[in-house]
């Protein structure tokens, strides 16, 4: 484990992908371009926006495209998109984004529920993809799902992860965002994983996404930034919950992961009020509370948010 902290890190937003894509309700097209543009007035750079996967496997992001075309490319600001297949990452790349993600589980239960194939063909399809991307001069992203656990399988080896990753850095993936999907993980295991992985790989191709399902979600962000990590992924509100797991519930606030690395003396460069005026607008074009403990406390009037 490292003596201290980085004296910056990089936030990277997912809530308008992985955030909306378990809401029931449609949400307008409108409405998503408000949240984004609130999101990059907060100074957030890299953004997950939708992903081109069947509207009928996830009806929110039925309108990708029209979505991708309205956000632009703002100068600065990366918008990501989640593909899955070829014919998804064709529609990606014609609708202009400068990203594409793909997903691969560390577990074969997981990989056919997620994506309806195993892990080696899921593999075969990242090969595509990325050769595709790199004909366009796209970056190119995996989220390496199940991580740390599976709800159907259990405990991730290790090995199993060093052996995925080295797979996937010999496709040409310039950056892998280690995801706890189910929310299994625990600081002392993302501490002794994420020390194993940077002793083989360079840290700067990586990111973390945690879900916080069993309420340890901050505490392994912690344990991942001590370990060397330096881009954390999270959603505004802590919207979220993969669709295919059970019970799942949402991703770390981004609020929260602010307000925690921030008073530790880490910056991340971010309007904090403003990024609280995207979680209060969030909830707003959502019509419910969310989970955020910063939303929590601006509710109850317990602080001020300027004050945080």
């Amino acid at each position: 484990m490292l003596s201290h902290l980085s004296h910056d890190i990089l936030i990277r937003e997912v809530g308008l992908r992985d955030g909306l894509q378990a809401e029931q309700k449609f949400v307008p097209t409108e409405d998503k371009l408000s949240i984004a543009h609130a999101l990059t007035e907060a100074g957030l750079r890299e953004i997950e926006a939708t992903s081109f996967v069947s509207p009928r496997a996830v009806p929110q992001m039925r309108d990708a495209a029209e979505l991708v075309d309205k956000l632009g490319q703002p100068e600065g600001v990366t918008y990501s998109a989640l593909v899955v297949n070829r014919r998804g990452a064709e529609d990606a790349i014609k609708s202009g984004v400068k990203e594409l993600q793909y997903v691969v589980s560390c577990s074969e239960t997981h990989s056919q529920k997620n994506v309806r194939m195993s892990v080696e063909d899921a593999l075969g399809q990242a090969a595509e993809i990325t050769g595709l991307a790199k004909e366009h001069g796209l970056i190119i992203r995996t989220a390496l799902a199940t991580t740390f656990g599976c709800p159907y399988e259990g405990k991730v080896s290790y090995d199993r992860v060093y052996e995925l990753l080295d797979t996937l850095f010999s496709l040409g993936v310039q950056r892998v965002s280690l995801a706890d999907t189910a929310g299994l993980g625990n600081p002392q295991q993302v501490s002794e994983l994420v020390r194993g992985i940077l002793t083989r790989f360079p840290a700067d191709g990586f990111s973390l996404h945690f879900h916080d399902t069993r309420g340890l979600g901050l505490a392994c962000v912690l344990a991942g930034l001590w370990g060397g990590i330096q881009v954390i992924e999270s959603s505004i509100g802590g919207l979220g919950g993969c669709p295919f797991i059970p019970n799942a519930t949402g991703n770390i606030a981004t609020e929260d992961v602010v307000y925690m690395v921030e008073s530790m003396g880490v910056s991340t460069g971010l309007d904090r009020q403003k990024l609280m005026d995207a979680a209060l607008l969030t909830e707003k074009v959502l019509g419910r509370e969310l989970n955020s403990r910063q939303l929590s406390l601006a509710r109850n009037h317990q602080c001020q948010t300027h004050e945080w």
